[in-house]
């Protein structure tokens, strides 16, 4: 009897965004109501996933980190990450200053990263700045354009790629929140079509679960979807903000050696 070959172990990551910290743990998510506590929130979800991280190699975390857009609040998430046992990945979101979570956070806490680029065996990690100083909706210069370019450039035929960024790429059918997405959207789709092997796009903001195979004019298609916050998510019915509930969300994703992956979106319950 011939012997089957052991397919190699995916590689399996967490997602989690939007956890829009103060420096102050008992400190009101200033928008929400009834009150929410976004520092507990995510303190809870990450005792939760500690328990997990052995089955995983790394976790993103993509954008608006802090709420309140300070020195203190930064230093207050590098306290909170600085035991999680896993490399941790951030990128900059709207509430974000991008400095200040450099110098802040990512030098003072050793795991945390805000590299471009990561690589998992075939697979290739690349994490996007989408901020905009003073601005909600998410942008690209062609600066940033031309890097994630020579980024995809170096990947051989025979690997994959996967993006994660902040800002939505893509409409997920919200009459306000679609305002606030990538503006370079038409770019940026034209720049991916070139490269068969980005499989996926995940991102953060829209504080809702989304899940949609984007098409391609040449037919081939690429994963897009959410992570939702781990502080208050929102629904997106018509022009109102309107509050869903406030379990805080994780994203788990497995990528394969063969390009393929799945993924799957879970709450914390009380």
């Amino acid at each position: 009897m011939q012997k089957q070959r052991r397919q190699p172990k995916p590689v399996r990551l967490l997602q989690i965004s939007d956890t829009h910290c103060y420096s102050d743990d008992n400190s009101r998510l200033e928008w929400s109501e009834p009150e929410l506590y976004p520092n507990q929130s995510l303190i809870r979800l990450l005792a939760h996933l500690k328990k997990r991280a052995e089955d995983f190699d790394a976790l993103v975390v993509s954008g608006d980190l802090v709420q309140e857009e300070s020195a203190a609040a930064y230093r207050r998430v590098g306290e909170i990450l600085q035991d999680f046992p896993l490399p941790v990945y951030t990128l900059p979101g709207n509430h974000d200053i991008p400095e200040l979570l450099r110098t802040e956070l990512v030098m003072a806490c050793e795991q945390v990263s805000d590299q471009f680029h990561a690589r998992f065996e075939d697979w290739h990690c690349l994490f996007l700045n989408t901020h905009a100083a003073g601005r909600p909706e998410g942008h690209m210069t062609p600066e940033q354009f031309f890097e994630l370019e020579v980024q995809l450039d170096q990947i051989e035929p025979d690997e994959y790629a996967m993006l994660f960024m902040h800002h939505h790429p893509v409409p997920i059918g919200s009459p306000w929140m679609d305002r606030m997405g990538l503006q370079q959207a038409d770019e940026f789709w034209l720049l991916l079509a070139k490269y068969p092997q980005v499989k996926a796009v995940s991102f953060g903001h829209v504080h809702s679960e989304f899940n949609q195979h984007y098409q391609l004019s040449e037919g081939r298609v690429v994963h897009t979807f959410s992570t939702p916050a781990t502080c208050v998510q929102v629904k997106h019915i018509d022009e109102q903000l309107r509050f869903d509930h406030f379990s805080p969300a994780w994203r788990e994703l497995s990528l394969f050696a063969n390009g393929q992956l799945e993924t799957r979106v879970h709450y914390l319950v009380d």
